[in-house]
């Protein structure tokens, strides 16, 4: 009689423990918990762009755009620091197994450790001094019930009431041209068309247009010889690159000639190329599937 009332207070517990692995924590089933982000205010809840979950009720495999790309600024969820606030809060439901925490500056350079360790289910870390920026958060699970798996989101840091475009963005970036070793100019701007995020779905755009390149009496002059490689240097690098040459024989309705280019954004000036006018066309993917499009100007002599 005691053996079986034990066997039956056994398979209770069993019931008990499979009705709470299944009634229970199923965040920790279906995919990563969910994250919420705060710096002094409400919290800005964070999801994923990567993903790759191992469960009994769930496994797949997925990854989006890396959320430190210029054209995917728009779609991040914007944390917003409350005026004399100094850390950052991540609040989990359940604790991660291992949390590493990197922030990319507006202001630019390379990305900044922030953290690497423990996971906790509210994880308070020092803002940087320039916290402006891109945050990318990585994560990995291992937790009850069972289920694995690693996880990546990213996230924009702003002041509060500060904009939220990339500041070294605000206009065409400068492109400098230059002999290696020897001299540089700063190319002129052309026509373009520029694109600035200013939050949500809202974008603001310019449209310039300049006068044609042959009749510019204001383009900077680099001295080089024919044969000889130049630097292509820009403030922020373009998606797209081509250059084009002009030359002064030619009327202004007809089409440049396509110079080819070496590896990255150097340049190879043609035998025949002194006496003309080069412009480099550039194009920025930065808001969602709008282009920004500049053309750069400079002349050899």
């Amino acid at each position: 009689m005691k053996k079986r009332v034990v066997l039956l207070a056994l398979a209770a517990l069993v019931l008990l423990g499979a009705a709470w692995w299944w009634t229970g924590p199923r965040y920790a089933l279906d995919g990563p918990p969910a994250l919420t982000v705060s710096a002094g205010r409400e919290g800005t809840s964070v999801g994923c762009w990567s993903v790759h979950w191992t469960s009994p009720t769930a496994t797949f495999n997925a990854d989006g755009d890396v959320p430190t790309a210029p054209y995917v600024r728009s779609r991040q969820p914007v944390v917003y620091v409350r005026a004399g606030v100094e850390t950052l809060t991540l609040s989990y439901p359940v604790a991660p197994g291992h949390v590493r925490v990197s922030c990319t500056p507006d202001s630019g350079g390379e990305p900044v450790s922030l953290y690497e360790g423990g996971g906790k289910r509210e994880l308070t870390i020092p803002l940087p001094e320039d916290f402006r920026g891109i945050y990318e958060v990585s994560e990995t699970w291992n937790t009850v019930p069972p289920a694995t798996g690693n996880a990546a989101r990213g996230f924009l840091v702003v002041g509060e009431g500060e904009p939220v475009g990339d500041p070294k963005l605000n206009e065409p970036p400068a492109l400098t041209v230059a002999i290696p070793g020897g001299k540089e100019v700063t190319a002129r701007l052309g026509s373009y068309s520029w694109f600035v995020w200013l939050g949500g779905e809202e974008m603001e755009g310019t449209i310039a247009d300049a006068a044609h390149p042959l009749a510019r009496s204001d383009l900077p002059v680099l001295p080089v010889q024919p044969g000889e490689g130049l630097e292509l240097r820009f403030a922020v690098p373009p998606d797209e690159l081509s250059v084009w040459v002009w030359s002064p024989s030619q009327e202004t309705q007809e089409e440049p000639v396509q110079v080819d280019s070496l590896s990255g954004y150097d340049l190879l000036v043609p035998e025949n190329g002194d006496g003309k006018v080069y412009e480099v066309r550039a194009s920025w993917h930065l808001v969602e599937e709008t282009w920004s499009q500049v053309s750069y100007l400079f002349q050899i002599p």
